[in-house]
């Protein structure tokens, strides 16, 4: 799993968060260009994707995931109620929108509809 997020500290608690439920393996990337550059070398089974990123939006971010691997459950991850680059997100094949501040109770519906702990 890959959680992409300029903020480190969510990252970090999604991370606590996530291993508790049992999903090990999971990786981090603070910009969308560490992003780009981790889906280049390794296949994640899921990515978390935070739409809003400083140096290159989410959706420009899930563009070039698709290059490299069209099938990846991509849930998106937004504060903003950007319903445009939401959209856009959704048709380039994101599966959810997860708003932020997260409620875990459904982050862990969401990545569970794709991803069973322990695989």
């Amino acid at each position: 799993m890959l959680i992409v997020d300029d903020d480190k500290e969510v990252c970090n608690t999604l991370v606590k968060l996530l291993k508790l439920e049992g999903y090990g393996d999971i990786h981090t990337a603070n910009s969308s260009k560490e992003a780009i550059v981790r889906i280049k070398v390794m296949k994640y089974d899921l990515i978390l994707l935070d739409i809003r990123m400083p140096d290159i939006n989410g959706v420009e971010v899930l563009r070039e995931i698709r290059k490299y691997d069209e099938k990846v459950p991509v849930a998106i991850m937004s504060a903003y109620e950007d319903m445009d680059l939401a959209q856009e997100a959704l048709r380039l094949g994101a599966y959810d929108f997860i708003k932020k501040p997260i409620d875990f109770d459904y982050l862990r519906a969401s990545v569970l509809s794709k991803l069973i702990p322990g695989e």
